[in-house]
């Protein structure tokens, strides 16, 4: 009988120690610019993200939370900030989905969103890119050996 290969007993010990969020859907949001903050959160397939916990720390008081709240049942909350600079948002469903964002407020008070995420399509890209790297370097290395 055949030993099994070493690229497939590093995938199973990757997809048996993969943590349990890296199979969950990913999320996506909108920040609408004003001069208040409506934030507008779904998972990736369009569901709102529904009654998810919302945290926001203001520019000056990076532990204490300025407001908490949740999402209404279309994934949306609003805030009106109170000064100038980079708020954070932390948004939470209690399932393993979340955001974390911040949103730069000017000098006219007017909100500028920052996001930063990755398409879906990216992280797979991504992932087969990394998987595929790792079985190059494993094959290269068993060649090497056997050579020598």
């Amino acid at each position: 009988m055949k030993k099994p290969s070493l690229f497939f007993l590093i995938a199973f010990l990757l997809l048996l120690f993969m943590p349990n969020n890296l199979w969950a859907h990913g999320v996506v949001y909108e920040v609408k610019e004003g001069k208040t903050v409506i934030i507008k959160i779904a998972y990736d397939d369009g569901e709102p993200m529904s009654y998810a916990e919302v945290k926001i720390f203001s520019p000056h008081e990076s532990e204490l939370e300025y407001q908490n709240g949740r999402t209404d049942k279309n994934g949306c909350f609003s805030f009106v900030p109170e000064q100038i600079g980079e708020w954070r948002v932390v948004i939470n469903d209690g399932m393993g989905h979340g955001v974390a964002t911040k949103i730069n407020v000017a000098e006219a008070m007017e909100i500028e969103a920052n996001h930063k995420g990755w398409p879906r399509w990216q992280k797979l890209i991504t992932g087969i890119s990394i998987i595929w790297g790792l079985t190059g370097l494993i094959l290269y290395f068993k060649v090497r050996k056997r050579r020598s």
